[in-house]
């Protein structure tokens, strides 16, 4: 009996561990990213600018305005991972998105830092922003 029930034990782990990447993952995807992401992120971010968070993989459909007062860089928990602050919040470079400064279109800041993301547009326009 004991080995009935170890064997669907080891059974029901190891299935539900096949089914974990069948999820998408819809957070986190560039928030902890490398030291040359990150720099490359804040290359193009300024004080008093405005950036658009917008979580698509999440379904959200309304972008949030959000001015920027105080930005930084910093390490994560002292590994070799990195997160960008936006008034002292980190971010997911995913689901920013800033003005390209072309037709009014705006990037998504994960693809200005070379950060791979998943169900992201890489360009949205000011109509798809609700703007």
């Amino acid at each position: 009996m004991k080995n009935i029930f170890s064997l669907l034990s080891i059974l029901s782990c190891t299935l539900g561990y096949c089914a974990v990447p069948c999820f998408p993952a819809l957070a986190d995807q560039c928030s902890y990213i490398t030291k040359e992401q990150a720099s490359t992120a804040i290359s193009r971010l300024n004080l008093n600018q405005t950036i658009y968070k917008l979580c698509e993989p999440c379904g959200e459909k309304n972008p949030q305005p959000t001015m920027i007062e105080n930005l930084s860089m910093e390490t994560v928990d002292g590994k070799d991972f990195w997160q960008v602050k936006v008034n002292a919040q980190g971010i997911d470079l995913a689901y920013v998105f800033i003005d390209s400064g072309i037709d009014g279109n705006f990037i998504n800041l994960a693809a200005v830092a070379n950060c791979t993301a998943t169900r992201v547009s890489p360009v949205l326009s000011q109509q798809e922003l609700g703007l």
